[in-house]
């Protein structure tokens, strides 16, 4: 019934590892102390003792052990850390003197093939709906198996033969696991809403929905609402601390700026409340573009058509600027069911050539993302139709606008 079989450290292993390799699970839970311990053994190649019970003027003590304490045992490896702490949470002395390698998540067909393994390993039945719970909740193999063997327990206790679903439902409400970010894009097209594209950690991509709602303002002047986890940030220490405006509530405002500007549009006539669902905390920049077309097919009443997520950050002279996290991001929309991805143009990389089922579509201005996006629709649009008017052609910059 207990954790996942992990090999502990053992007394002596940094002196044994000489000339070899050493390799430290969870690195990241060691002690400050024991941490400076491990620099000091990096740098010097050495391992130095301490011990209340040596006395370096004890004629007693035998020469072996008093070149021990004096001189140290040399302890020349190569370190292996592996760890499940975000990288801000290592020091930054271990840090630089490391290659860091960043796995990629599990995906929930391989988080189920383990949860499958260990259970035919304790010689129980999951009856079926049982792998759709570790699927939507489990993100590595550890919580897949600690889910299973727990969920066998309680069959067992009750001399069932086999864990149900109820069983791994129960687990996941008591454990309080948290849904996996998975989500798929919808089938279908829909006005005002836009897939896009977010970091949430190291290698861990999500695709994010962006809603925008549009109403003319008529008289008065247009008002702007913003909704999810956007309104302001903190930052700053407990001495100094400082609160700022959200970069994502700035974002919406440069993207305002930049259709009224490059556009035929006027968004300041309208009513615009945004939304981001999914109470996931954004940076804002990077969903630039995604904000842009949302705000374009709410105004112009055509929606995006599906399939499709975007990523990038967009300039006030509506240049689409290069973005991180690129690689995480594609392959969350390609695992969320997307068929064309657009991406900063500066973020190409060679590797997106051979996406299986997933085109990624290089942009540079909000004029081909535009083109991209709306184009069945327009030409499918009646004349006079508020897209027709508005036409994406008319998003094109300016001739003297550069990009």
């Amino acid at each position: 019934m207990g954790l996942a079989d992990i090999p502990q450290p053992k007394a002596g292993a940094v002196t044994k590892a000489h000339g070899g390799v050493l390799f430290i699970d969870e690195i990241g839970e060691l002690h400050p102390i024991q941490m400076n311990k491990l620099l000091k053994v990096l740098e010097d190649r050495k391992v130095y003792f301490e011990s209340a019970y040596y006395n370096r003027d004890d004629q007693n003590v035998p020469v072996h052990i008093q070149d021990i304490f004096e001189n140290g045992l040399p302890a020349d490896f190569r370190l292996v850390g592996a760890t499940t702490r975000q990288p801000h949470e290592i020091p930054a002395a271990i840090r630089s003197r490391c290659l860091e390698v960043f796995f990629r998540p599990l995906v929930s067909d391989e988080v189920a093939r383990i949860a499958t393994a260990a259970v035919a390993k304790m010689g129980v039945a999951l009856e079926p709906g049982g792998l759709d719970v570790v699927r939507r909740y489990c993100t590595n193999g550890r919580e897949a198996v600690n889910m299973v063997q727990i969920a066998a327990g309680l069959a067992l206790t009750e001399s069932r033969p086999a864990i149900s679903q109820g069983d791994m439902e129960w687990v996941a409400t008591m454990g309080q696991y948290n849904p996996r970010m998975d989500r798929r894009v919808r089938p279908d097209p829909h006005v005002g809403l836009v897939n896009g594209l977010a970091v949430y950690g190291p290698n861990l991509g999500a695709v994010l929905e962006v809603e925008v709602v549009a109403q003319l303002a008529g008289d008065r002047p247009g008002a702007l609402t913003v909704t999810g986890i956007v309104d302001e940030e903190e930052m700053g220490t407990s001495g100094r601390t400082v609160r700022r405006k959200s970069m994502a509530k700035s974002s919406v405002e440069n993207v305002l700026t930049v259709l009224d500007s490059l556009t035929t549009l006027s968004p300041r006539a309208y009513h615009l409340h945004v939304n981001f669902p999914g109470g996931v905390p954004l940076d804002g920049p990077s969903a630039g573009v995604a904000i842009a077309a949302a705000v374009y097919s709410a105004i112009t009443g055509e929606a995006v058509a599906p399939g499709m997520a975007m990523t990038g950050e967009l300039s006030i002279r509506g240049d689409v600027k290069p973005v991180g996290g690129i690689v995480p991001k594609v392959e969350a929309a390609r695992l969320a069911g997307c068929q064309q991805v657009f991406i900063p143009r500066d973020n190409w990389q060679d590797l997106f050539r051979d996406q299986a089922g997933l085109e990624v579509i290089p942009i540079a201005t909000l004029a081909e993302l535009l083109g991209h996006v709306l184009r069945r629709t327009v030409e499918a649009a009646p004349a006079g139709s508020p897209v027709a008017a508005a036409s994406v052609l008319a998003a094109s910059p300016p001739t003297s606008v550069g990009g």
